[in-house]
């Protein structure tokens, strides 16, 4: 803090801003998660997009995934890519649940079409 005289004579102090080098995220005292289970599935979902609907709907999902604060597991991205017959969706958050149906859809019209 520095004192700063005003022209009554009367010494005020004022505060500086420093030139802290964090993020606003850092100084709120909240982190931000990186969400690479959520991001991995949206990249897969990328490599079977067909037409602009299934662009729109990843484009939809990247929002939400930045926009929320779930992820999900390692395991279970790992179900849902290697063995989607045995996944449950009501083990995942409401707002994602969707977009797993989604990439399961694609998944299989990608199979049918080969």
């Amino acid at each position: 803090m520095t004192t700063k005289s005003n022209l009554n004579g009367k010494s005020r102090k004022s505060t500086s801003k420093g030139t802290s080098k964090g993020t606003k995220a850092e100084k709120k005292g909240t982190e931000k998660k990186r969400k690479t289970n959520l991001l991995r599935l949206c990249s897969m979902m990328s490599k079977y997009a067909a037409d602009a609907n299934d662009k729109e709907i990843i484009k939809r999902f990247k929002t939400t995934i930045f926009s929320s604060s779930d992820d999900i597991t390692k395991s279970s991205l790992d179900l849902i890519i290697n063995n989607p017959k045995d996944l449950e969706l009501n083990n995942f958050s409401e707002n994602i649940q969707p977009y797993i149906k989604h990439y399961l859809f694609m998944v299989k019209r990608d199979r049918l079409n080969k």
